[in-house]
């Protein structure tokens, strides 16, 4: 039995089944709390303890059924890491799509009223500093205005939600200033980042998803909520540090990738054979574009 707890507990330390099985294992805990208390004993700790007790006596000192009951329970709970993953996904692809379609686009229009007001504030902000000269007396209203403006979208809001903008952000500011399509070249640009600069990209994006992933762990804990009613308030801490994580991380993954951009846009360049003596132009970024592109594909010569 030593042997066998030793081994378990070494593969436990593995990432992907720490990632899957030990939040696996907190909510099958928590899904047991919820069928043995319900809503009418949720906190009473006397009559969970006295369940404990039955069920190790019940156990006894059986080898056979405590790595059977050991086996079952991580079963379930890997099942169980894999919904929240599935579930994670599908709130990646939430976060990010268009807004065309209802109920996207009841929100999109939502954040575009109000983006539109904060920038109206920011218009106005700028006429009056014009307007008298005193461009530093209007500065801190201008600032505010505008810092109130990117909290709702740093570009016109198209997306539903804020991180679907951040993103879309990242293309537009990439496009306008250096006319790229980010989508055609950052395969390319990829591979031709340093290792430091990938690490550090990986880890926004590894947080991002552990944000999505963890969005996926409060759904599960919010269908438990209907048993016992403790579960919805962990559910709603679970979503809000989700969030939280999520707009976080999108910030810091956009801005290392227009940071790539800057940094090894030229260097990508060179080393497509392409004439760029110091730096990255709108010029040369556009011949980029239309190499990676392969338009010629789509429309081929005569």
């Amino acid at each position: 039995m030593t042997a066998f707890l030793g081994e378990l507990g070494k593969k436990l330390a593995e990432r992907s089944v720490t990632l899957l099985v030990l939040p696996g294992l907190l909510w099958v805990a928590t899904v047991a709390i919820a069928a043995r208390l319900g809503h009418r004993h949720a906190l009473d700790p006397y009559r969970l303890s006295t369940w404990v007790d039955e069920f190790v006596k019940s156990t006894g000192s059986q080898t056979t059924r405590i790595v059977a009951v050991t086996a079952g329970i991580l079963g379930f709970a890997a099942a169980t890491g894999l919904a929240a993953s599935w579930i994670g996904r599908l709130v990646e692809r939430l976060w990010i799509i268009p807004g065309q379609r209802l109920p996207a686009r009841w929100l999109t229009n939502a954040r575009r009223k109000r983006w539109n007001t904060a920038h109206e504030k920011v218009a106005a902000a700028a006429r009056a500093a014009l307007s008298d000269g005193a461009v530093s007396a209007h500065a801190p209203d201008l600032a505010a205005a505008t810092n109130a403006c990117r909290k709702i979208s740093p570009v016109p809001a198209d997306r539903p939600t804020w991180i679907g903008d951040r993103l879309r952000g990242l293309d537009i500011r990439v496009s306008a200033r250096y006319r790229i399509d980010l989508s055609a070249v950052w395969a390319r640009l990829w591979f031709t980042l340093p290792d430091d600069a990938r690490t550090e990209l990986s880890a926004a994006h590894d947080s991002y998803t552990g944000a999505a992933r963890l969005f996926g762990w409060a759904t599960l804990y919010l269908v438990v909520g209907v048993w016992w009613w403790p579960a919805v308030v962990i559910a709603t801490a679970a979503a809000t540090a989700a969030w939280l994580q999520a707009r976080s991380a999108t910030a810091t993954l956009a801005d290392l990738a227009e940071a790539a951009v800057d940094l090894y846009g030229a260097e990508l360049a060179r080393k497509l054979g392409l004439n760029c003596p110091d730096r990255l132009t709108p010029a040369l970024g556009e011949e980029m574009t239309k190499l990676l592109r392969k338009d010629e594909t789509l429309n081929p010569p005569a």
